[in-house]
């Protein structure tokens, strides 16, 4: 990083320092540059910034972006600016430019590389082979498998049959399982989201789509806590499924509910165009829903809001009247707050709180056997504790209750956000 101070005729009482930036489709080339400015305090509060982007030319030596750099340093009172000395990474944004959770399809250079050392990459050693590692997922516990999450990932080809396999077997008889079943059936539903693997959509459809309370038989809380999440991540953008699911009276309501959440999040991850996804939440509120209440109209009402579906609004005022949506869960309330708030604050507040799952580990945290380890650690006297089911919470959340992963926040601003 290089430090410059700038001299100003007229000295400014507050402290800013400005940011500089480069980024370009590999390491030699820069055709976007970023200037942040920031206020001097702490922690620093980020005050404006500006983008420059051009493809002739690298922008770096550029005389006229430099020109305009130096002229909007001076507007802003910087008086001093740090510019890093290498390429920060491709141009393009993720969650706008393409999808999250995927690489760049702009710049394959960056796929294998780290944009803050330029060094490839590490794949980890596997020390497990894939018969260990389908044993220790299967084994469950009170401690995370973090060496078979590990090793799974330089395994994925050999591993991928027998997690789809044990998907299946999950499916067919998800009442009499066995905790090892559950438990492998659990963790294959997180490695295949993260892999972003759609031979697994078939069955996440098909899990989500049982009858009654079967969903939670063999998945427990992940139907509600990750199943839309799962679901939107190995759908690869194919939508019709997802829409039957919505509408199959036969599911359960919470597996139905998820398939909209799912429709919600790929919005949200750039996966499919926003507004067709609006369109069809307003033909859901307005021709496509039973009008009955129950989970699949409080996801609607909480994932139009999340994606500030602004022209659905209506119809969901009108299904509040008609006593549709539980407004324990979700206060009409928070359709005026989302109307009023600035646009793409909720959207990004979605990102933000319910990105693809990029880390197995992280992502079954929530998992009460976890919560108990984490209660135990540090205590070498502490009685060993028995292997639990991933944690079930109560079968609806409102948004205003407390978050049922202990976290301590609300729903809505938590799992739920």
């Amino acid at each position: 990083m290089r430090r410059l101070s700038h001299s100003r005729s007229t000295p400014s009482k507050l402290h800013r320092v400005a940011t500089i930036a480069a980024y370009g489709p590999d390491t030699t080339l820069a055709t976007k540059l970023v200037v942040s400015v920031l206020e001097g305090s702490r922690p620093a509060k980020p005050l404006t910034m500006r983008t420059w982007t051009t493809q002739s030319v690298d922008v770096r030596h550029d005389p006229t972006i430099a020109a305009e750099v130096a002229e909007f340093l001076q507007e802003c009172g910087a008086t001093e600016s740090v510019a890093s000395d290498r390429m920060m990474g491709c141009p393009h944004e993720e969650g706008i430019d393409y999808p999250m959770g995927r690489s760049c399809p702009h710049c394959p250079f960056w796929t294998e590389i780290d944009r803050f050392t330029h060094e490839p990459i590490a794949v980890p050693t596997p020390t497990m082979s894939p018969p260990e590692i389908l044993t220790a997922l299967s084994e469950g516990g009170s401690f995370p498998p973090e060496e078979a999450l590990a090793s799974a990932e330089a395994h994925r080809e050999a591993l991928l049959e027998p997690l789809l396999a044990a998907l299946e077997r999950g499916i067919v008889n998800p009442a009499e399982a066995s905790t090892e079943d559950g438990n492998l059936f659990s963790y294959a539903l997180y490695l295949l989201a993260k892999w972003r693997e759609p031979r697994a959509f078939p069955y996440v459809v098909r899990w989500l789509s049982l009858p009654e309370e079967l969903p939670f038989e063999i998945g427990g809380d992940i139907v509600t806590q990750d199943g839309a999440r799962i679901l939107a991540a190995v759908c690869d953008g194919d939508l019709a499924p997802i829409k039957a699911l919505i509408l199959n009276r036969e599911a359960d309501e919470y597996g139905r509910a998820g398939g909209v959440t799912a429709l919600a999040l790929l919005a949200g991850w750039a996966e499919v165009p926003r507004q067709p996804i609006v369109e069809y939440f307003q033909w859901l509120a307005r021709d496509g829903l039973e009008r009955e209440p129950g989970a699949v109209w409080d996801s609607l009402a909480a994932d139009s809001a999340d994606i500030e579906a602004v022209a659905v609004f209506p119809e969901l005022r009108r299904a509040y009247d008609e006593g549709l949506i539980d407004p324990q869960f979700m206060a009409p309330e928070e359709l005026d707050e989302a109307e009023s708030a600035p646009r793409g604050r909720m959207l990004e507040r979605m990102r933000t709180r319910r990105p693809p799952i990029d880390d197995v580990e992280a992502a079954t945290s929530w998992w009460s056997a976890f919560s108990v380890r984490d209660r135990q650690q540090g205590d070498e006297d502490a009685a060993p504790v028995e292997r639990q089911e991933p944690y079930r919470a109560p079968p609806k959340v409102g948004r205003n209750e407390p978050c049922p992963c202990g976290s301590g926040k609300k729903h809505k601003k938590c799992c739920g956000g």
